[in-house]
């Protein structure tokens, strides 16, 4: 286990409860209005779309009801799910579930569409929860989602390592790891 779930749990919570959240969240909420620019590329309509790992709902204030009949919105934090926009009211309806996203704690074959940003690198057996993901979908679902990877944020890493180092003679990791 290469993550702390429990660990995982409490810093998100404490994000969502620090003042200046929203101050932080403009990189999120690009990324979230890229992943949902996809869902329009879709041309099947899906009534149910599960928001999966939403934290402050960066996908949901983006979607529409010409592509989405009802958005799930789903993270194990309490705090994160209080924060979270939903879609516009006259849009859709926006329904939020507390649950570990690591688990996809749903029915099988009873989501249309699943849209994740930026919480998938947190997940310990990526490719478990793919097969977890795949189980709820419905016959022509889909994953549409967005993940750290590889070198980045190798900038932040090496300037960190560097300041580190030079400060206090060694240095510790302060960015997780992400996936090849």
């Amino acid at each position: 286990m290469i993550f702390d779930r429990k660990t995982k749990l409490k810093q998100r919570n404490w994000a969502a409860a620090h003042p200046d959240f929203d101050v932080c969240q403009y990189v999120k909420d690009e990324i979230g209005y890229r992943v949902a620019d996809k869902v329009f590329d879709l041309t099947k309509f899906n009534d149910i779309v599960l928001d999966l790992g939403c934290g402050g709902g960066h996908i949901g204030q983006h979607l529409i009801k010409e592509n989405v009949g009802v958005l799930l919105q789903c993270d194990m934090s309490e705090g994160m799910i209080r924060k979270s926009k939903g879609a516009p009211e006259d849009e859709l309806p926006t329904l939020r579930v507390i649950g570990d996203e690591e688990k996809v704690p749903f029915k099988s074959q009873s989501i249309d569409l699943i849209v994740t940003s930026l919480s998938a690198h947190w997940i310990n057996d990526l490719p478990g929860w793919f097969q977890r993901c795949y189980n709820i979908l419905r016959p022509d679902g889909a994953i549409i989602g967005a993940l750290l990877a590889g070198d980045t944020l190798y900038q932040l890493r090496v300037a960190l390592q560097l300041a580190e180092n030079e400060r206090l003679g060694g240095m510790g990791t302060h960015i997780s790891p992400f996936i090849e």
